[in-house]
């Protein structure tokens, strides 16, 4: 086969791959044109920042999907083959990768039902922090101290998610005890002082300063105070240090635990004779006195003495223990 052969066999598919190659540039150039217009328009539109990333995205997979289908059926791939068999291999792919798919579909849902939003502080799945972005298959937050937690969006539909951005404001709950022969008006009325002279702590509501509980060492008093959603950790951090400070100005005692022990001791080795164990003593002594007595004479007089006397040992053992 001469050069000028292949070269004439060939060139019907070199102008067919020059044009799906062509197709595939322009495809892929298109869905980034279309994610970067489906972004912009939704920012501008103020759509929230997670379903824009989600959207513009999702837009991107479709029309590259579509380009490169394109591609295939100009170099004569059978789409229609090649879409029996990537359904078919879908299933068993589906199967295998349910958790993937839940993942696809909750984050699906959490773009639309909108939960939470960039930005917003919440806590679900065991995590807390600050969204970031959601993704495909994760949402990612920022914790307080700085790490970066994934979580499968399907563990965050799966479960119970608190949004502590939702409101503008947030209540203060915090306890401090107080001695039983405390004041209490005098206590409350020193805790009240110390939030009003606070001023990130709201007027609307009124904070307010309770007796919650009679506690084993002291009276719980529960402080609960309004403020602005960015003043609740300040708030909270320098609310315990100043009530304490002004507690120990005022005199009250904020009480420590306290545990009352009786210690009781075993006296039974000083204490007397009772009645009976008097009589039995007596009787063994009058036994022995007898047993003497009446056998001074004889060899075996010093037998029965130790013997009795080993009796007497036993009952006296006895007595005590």
């Amino acid at each position: 086969m001469t050069i000028d052969k292949a070269i004439e066999l060939l060139r019907p598919y070199v102008g067919r791959a020059a044009i799906a190659a062509a197709i595939l540039a322009f495809g892929l150039a298109a869905a980034w044109l279309v994610r970067r217009l489906a972004r912009r328009e939704m920012t501008r539109h103020k759509s929230d920042p997670i379903a824009a990333h989600f959207v513009s995205q999702l837009a991107y997979a479709i029309v590259a999907i579509l380009a490169t289908a394109a591609a295939l059926g100009q170099l004569g791939v059978q789409t229609a083959s090649i879409v029996a068999v990537v359904g078919a291999a879908g299933i068993a792919v589906g199967l295998a990768l349910q958790n993937s798919l839940s993942n696809l579909a909750s984050g699906i849902l959490l773009v639309t039902l909108k939960p939470f939003h960039a930005g917003d502080y919440i806590e679900g799945a065991g995590q807390a922090g600050s969204v970031i972005e959601v993704g495909f298959f994760t949402t990612t937050l920022r914790t307080f101290d700085g790490r970066k937690v994934v979580i499968p969006n399907s563990k965050l539909t799966d479960d119970s998610i608190v949004n502590y951005s939702t409101h503008p404001t947030r209540r203060i709950d915090a306890k401090v005890s107080v001695g039983y022969a405390t004041d209490l008006p005098k206590a409350r009325a020193v805790a009240r002082d110390v939030l009003a002279n606070d001023g990130r702590v709201l007027a609307d509501p009124a904070p307010v300063v309770s007796v919650d509980e009679l506690a084993d060492s002291g009276i719980t008093l529960g402080v609960r105070a309004w403020v602005k959603r960015e003043d609740y950790w300040p708030v909270r951090f320098e609310l315990l240090e100043k009530i304490k400070i002004a507690f120990d100005a005022a005199g009250i005692e904020i009480p420590f635990p306290q545990r009352v022990v009786r210690l009781l001791q075993d006296d039974t080795r000083n204490r007397g004779f009772s009645l009976v164990e008097l009589t039995v003593v007596l009787f063994i002594l009058a036994l022995v006195a007898h047993l003497g007595v009446s056998n001074i004479a004889s060899a075996r007089a010093g037998d029965m003495a130790r013997k009795a006397a080993r009796q007497l040992d036993l009952v006296a053992d006895a007595v005590y223990d």
